[in-house]
């Protein structure tokens, strides 16, 4: 368990960087299925050795791994896009913070599509009930107005994001049926994902050059996009992880400290680059969002306490 929490850690400020690198991408580009598919491209690279070096022989025949895939892939492309379109109308610190409403989802869904023993008792929803309250005072802290478009986005996201996270977990248990370990197994799910998607990038790209786009173009999107791949790719490491040791209800609730680490990168990220993805708030407004990150992370404590 403390190998999952410490992924879990992991995973949330390396995440909350890449939603800084993605925002400088929009910045540049203003385009977000350009930043989908180049950053795609980049992570294809990092997922084959591993892939290669880790897949069983037995799973590469195996129909239940490519069904499950192929679902994983359907949720994963509808997140992502979701994310970088949210990001056109919600800053990056908002967004790590707002993330914290999967635990409600992810918590219900467990009722009725149970993976493992995952349970919720009684105390563990007066938790989630704390995160909630912390989401809903974050709406509350400045900054930009996502609006009734930024918000049909982010409600998007998360809900395609929490069907993404289960079927993370059915892939890492089916790779895990076929004698893999469950950090291997991890990494490959991670590998098998990311390469299929990568096929898909590397059509977009083709297309592309068809329509007449110059390579020296390409290839500076291609570079503008590397640090989210590096970044997003190891967080997904670190998850993928997390979720086959704790579960997916459990690792989103150590997840959940990137509300408070989302603040503090947004905010030195802001000093160094000069705002150009937060909209300025005051400062009072920014001790807001700092008060809203750690009353999500009482409630993380509070739900761990009770899942021990």
């Amino acid at each position: 368990m403390v190998g999952g929490i410490l992924a879990g850690l992991a995973s949330a400020v390396l995440q909350s960087c890449s939603y800084v690198a993605s925002a400088l991408f929009l910045k540049r580009h203003a385009n977000p299925r350009e930043m989908l598919f180049y950053s795609q491209g980049v992570q294809a690279l990092f997922a084959l050795p591993l892939f290669l070096l880790l897949v069983p022989a037995s799973a590469l025949v195996a129909p239940d791994i490519w069904l499950a895939n192929g679902l994983w892939l359907v949720t994963f492309t509808a997140t992502q896009l979701a994310m970088f379109q949210s990001q056109e109308h919600v800053e990056p610190s908002k967004i790590a913070t707002w993330m914290g409403l999967k635990i409600v989802v992810l918590a219900l869904l467990a009722q009725v599509w149970p993976i493992g023993n995952e349970t919720v008792g009684p105390w563990q929803w007066c938790a989630i009930g704390l995160m909630l309250a912390a989401v809903v005072g974050l709406n509350f802290s400045g900054g930009m107005n996502p609006g009734w478009k930024g918000g049909a986005w982010l409600f998007v996201f998360i809900v395609t994001a929490c069907f993404c996270d289960r079927q993370q977990v059915v892939i890492i248990n089916l790779f895990r049926a076929h004698g893999a370990s469950l950090f291997a197994s991890a990494l490959l799910t991670l590998a098998l994902g990311y390469l299929t998607f990568g096929a898909a990038s590397v059509g977009f790209a083709v297309w592309r050059g068809l329509r007449g786009e110059g390579g020296v173009s390409m290839l500076r999107k291609l570079w503008d996009s590397t640090p989210f791949a590096v970044f997003w790719f190891s967080a997904m490491m670190a998850i993928y992880f997390c979720y086959g040791e704790l579960g997916p209800v459990f690792g989103n609730v150590v997840q959940s400290t990137r509300a408070l680490i989302a603040v503090l990168v947004s905010l030195v990220a802001g000093r160094l680059i000069a705002d150009r993805f937060e909209a300025p708030v005051s400062r009072a407004m920014w001790i807001r969002r700092g008060c809203a990150a750690l009353l999500m992370t009482v409630g993380i404590v509070l739900y761990s306490l009770f899942k021990v």
